[in-house]
């Protein structure tokens, strides 16, 4: 979409838009300059709407108006061939010559006087040097007191004469021998006195030489002016002759002139209406800015009151948080993973608790329900049996006593990795693990709030960091699959390395095993989960 701030090119319809007469190149439109949306609407409250102009209509309407004022200019070429070819053969006839003769004497005329004009000025231009010269030679004779070199010579010899004849102090000597330094200067000076005289009389020769040119100057422009008058004369006669020509010419002029301002008219009409479109197009331009900046305004108030209300919501958040014990989440992901590896891998301990319950046990006295068995679902309720009867479901041996194997989750590694420990990598490091959680845990109960990034602070920037990363990491596909044993599945704790954590990657943990084992010894078949 063309904006209202280019330059609109202007049709001139045949005429020179490049470049003007003289070859100077056509000022260009300046640029509008855009008044602000808050200057020219209230943007707090609804804009009136400004339809867009319509272009192809206004195009039209432009094509129409040129279109009149070639017609006209075709007319008007047509009315000009006319008005030459008239004048082309009034030449041919007897006053047609002489006014040609009279155009010619003139241009004869306007010569001589230019010729004249040279000459006055290089006339001017003697008399001022003459004048300098002049000056020059008075002012130069009026610091000396002889204007001849002879009678310099003989002062001088009379000045030489009384100072070797006469007893004279050294004051009055000196004096005397700089009047003689002077005299024997002022000789040069008189002797450009002399070529000063030839210029100055070279000068005059030349004045009275431009001045015999200048009255031969003006003879020859009074004879060209006699022929001029003599011509005009003949000329006046003949015009009775050529009225009705004169009359013809005159009419046809008018009509020119008619067809010009007709012209004139058009493109006017023509100016008038691409101000209109472009004010129309400008006043479209400045609602849509209206528009957007009204929208803008109401963004940014809205913006304002949604962080007022985040601010709100923050305080209140941090002010529910003040009333929670501090690090509570960390004290409960401790307790957690602790009961967690004390309950699946710590196994003497959990026999010990198995046998305490045994031993606590209270057996009823005279128990009414002594030596009655819970009845089977599915099980036949009459007592006659023909045959060997159903076939006994197989009861494999019970693997509870069997070794749990060790299996971490990735879970696992990662909580492990928040609260900046290292998970066990084998069943012997377990109590170590639960005794690092356990103090862990009283480390985190006597911590103030905020002295160290919570778990929920350290997810945030693990999960910034690997989105980081994620750009600059390397497929780990190998051969079209996927290799999960290189640094793309690093582990998420420092104490546990990738190919610990990639052993267990797709197996099953031990509670697993645990759950599995009870459903067959309680005969239901076990499904396996998908993965």
């Amino acid at each position: 979409m063309a904006t209202e701030s280019t330059p609109v090119q202007i049709d001139t319809n045949g005429e020179s838009a490049a470049a003007a007469p003289g070859g100077e190149q056509k000022p260009q439109r300046e640029r509008r300059q855009h008044t602000p949306p808050e200057e020219l609407y209230d943007l707090t409250k609804p804009i009136p709407k400004e339809s867009k102009p319509d272009k192809a209509a206004h195009d039209a309407e432009i094509e129409g108006i040129n279109s009149a004022i070639d017609s006209l200019k075709d007319e008007k070429s047509k009315l000009q061939t006319k008005i030459d070819n008239a004048l082309q053969s009034n030449r041919s006839t007897a006053a047609g010559q002489e006014r040609e003769g009279i155009k010619s004497l003139r241009v004869q005329k306007t010569k001589l006087i230019t010729e004249k004009k040279a000459l006055q000025s290089s006339l001017q231009a003697i008399r001022n040097k003459t004048d300098n010269l002049m000056n020059n030679r008075k002012a130069a004779k009026a610091n000396i007191r002889f204007s001849d070199v002879k009678k310099i010579d003989e002062e001088i010899g009379k000045l030489k004469n009384r100072q070797e004849t006469t007893s004279m102090s050294l004051a009055e000597e000196k004096s005397l021998i700089k009047e003689i330094e002077s005299l024997q200067k002022s000789k040069d000076l008189v002797a450009t006195f002399k070529l000063t005289d030839a210029s100055i009389d070279d000068a005059k020769l030349q004045r009275k030489l431009i001045g015999e040119q200048l009255k031969a100057k003006d003879a020859e422009i009074d004879a060209v002016q006699v022929l001029i008058d003599e011509k005009g004369q003949i000329l006046d006669a003949m015009k009775s002759e050529q009225s009705e020509y004169r009359d013809a010419l005159d009419a046809m002029k008018k009509e020119r002139e008619s067809l010009k301002q007709k012209i004139g008219d058009k493109m006017k009409e023509r100016s008038d209406a691409r101000d209109a479109f472009r004010e129309a197009n400008n006043k479209w331009y400045d609602f849509q800015r209206a528009i957007k900046a009204q929208r803008k305004m109401r963004y940014e108030e809205e913006k304002k009151k949604r962080e007022e209300e985040d601010r709100q919501r923050q305080a209140e958040w941090e002010a529910e948080e003040a009333k929670k014990i501090p690090y509570e989440e960390e004290q409960l992901l401790c307790t957690f993973l602790s009961d967690y590896l004390t309950r699946t891998y710590v196994s003497a301990e959990s026999e010990k608790k198995e046998e305490t319950k045994k031993a606590n046990f209270v057996a009823p006295k005279d128990d009414p329900f002594a030596g009655f068995k819970p009845r089977q679902k599915g099980g036949d309720e009459e007592y006659l049996q023909v045959g060997k009867g159903k076939k006994k479901p197989r009861v494999r041996a019970s693997k509870k006593k069997a070794a749990v194997p060790f299996k971490l989750t990735v879970d696992v590694f990662e909580q492990f990795g928040v609260l900046g420990l290292s998970p066990p990598t084998s069943v012997e490091g377990v109590p170590k693990s639960i005794e690092e959680l356990n103090e862990k845990k009283e480390w985190f109960s006597k911590q103030p709030r905020g002295s160290v990034p919570t778990a929920s602070d350290i997810r945030k920037a693990n999960v910034k960091e690997a989105q980081k990363l994620a750009g600059d990491k390397t497929s780990s596909k190998k051969n079209g699959k996927i290799d999960i044993s290189s640094s793309d599945f690093a582990p998420l704790s420092a104490g546990a390395s990738a190919s610990a954590m990639n052993a267990t990657w797709g197996q099953k943990t031990a509670e697993e095993d645990i759950v599995v084992e009870a459903a067959v010894d309680s005969g239901v078949e076990p499904v396996e989960a998908s993965a």
